[in-house]
């Protein structure tokens, strides 16, 4: 199965890592290593792609090492369209790594589960909004007052789905997920909105 570079809106460092469920060193390492490049040219802003996704989650599971070499060559093999680098090669079988023994990865679950994670994550942005007279301009669920990182905080709590499902009846499962995804990506940086107060 192969699994390319889509075009549209990339994703930041932070974003890519946490959808590939790999910490942001681990990302900005292969980065600066030049294994995984920027979907475009910017001094300031990064975009990864879902093939770079893709790459962290996989190359997170394999039970060995790869060299710089073999992971820049598995990298390019994973966002062009099919050509075989290196010592890999995409076939019908899947990811093959050749050497002494070729070893075929198993690659059709984890661009599943990817490619669930990255559809869920554009919905979840697209039903998130944020008005300076709602919740103080918090991030909520489109149609309600639910902030977003309030639900996403009781589901990593582990309050069961049932419970919330019966708090928040005019939320989804989807919805549960993508709010956990929003809290694990934190805050974003800068500094803190000032509170404006009325006076009576």
């Amino acid at each position: 199965m192969v699994f390319i570079e889509r075009s549209g809106a990339g994703l930041t460092v932070k974003e890519a890592a946490v959808l590939a469920d790999v910490t942001e060193k681990v990302v900005r390492h292969e980065m600066s290593a030049r294994i995984v490049r920027s979907l475009r040219k910017a001094r300031r802003h990064v975009e990864l792609g879902a093939g770079a996704v893709f790459y962290f989650s996989l190359v997170s599971k394999l039970p060995f090492e790869l060299s710089r070499a073999d992971r820049r060559d598995l990298y390019d093999c994973l966002s062009s369209k099919g050509s075989d680098r290196g010592r890999w090669s995409l076939g019908a079988k899947g990811l093959v790594l050749h050497g002494g023994v070729p070893v075929v990865l198993p690659t059709r679950e984890i661009a599943r589960t990817i490619e669930a994670r990255l559809k869920l994550f554009a919905l979840g942005k697209k039903r998130m909004v944020s008005h300076p007279d709602t919740l103080g301009g918090e991030p909520v669920f489109e149609g309600t007052r639910l902030s977003v990182r309030h639900v996403g905080a009781l589901v990593k709590k582990g309050v069961p789905v049932e419970t919330l499902r019966e708090e928040f009846p005019k939320l989804s499962d989807d919805d549960f997920a993508f709010a956990r995804i929003f809290v694990d990506l934190g805050r974003r940086p800068g500094r803190p909105r000032k509170l404006k107060f009325v006076r009576s």
